[in-house]
């Protein structure tokens, strides 16, 4: 295939753009009686990183590598 030709132009011109991974909270810690400890609204933000975040980044990257091997798979081709 030439790297003119207009089919794979616009296989290359179909691959996505890769997720970003999810940015890990700023946690605040303090030490408080022997422990070291951070404030509610961080273990919130934290489970949320751990709950939403990160399954979403996975679901996201799963599809983006799926995608990409669709296009890959069809640029080999003769």
């Amino acid at each position: 295939m030439e790297e003119s030709d207009p089919y794979r132009q616009i296989l290359v011109s179909m691959a996505p753009e890769a997720p970003t991974i999810p940015v890990f909270p700023t946690l605040n810690w303090i030490y408080e009686n022997g422990l070291y400890c951070i404030a509610e609204a961080d273990a919130d933000a934290l489970l949320d990183y751990g709950e939403n975040a990160l399954p979403l980044f996975a679901h996201r990257y799963s599809q983006y590598l799926r995608q990409m091997r669709l296009i890959l798979d069809e640029l080999v081709r003769p």
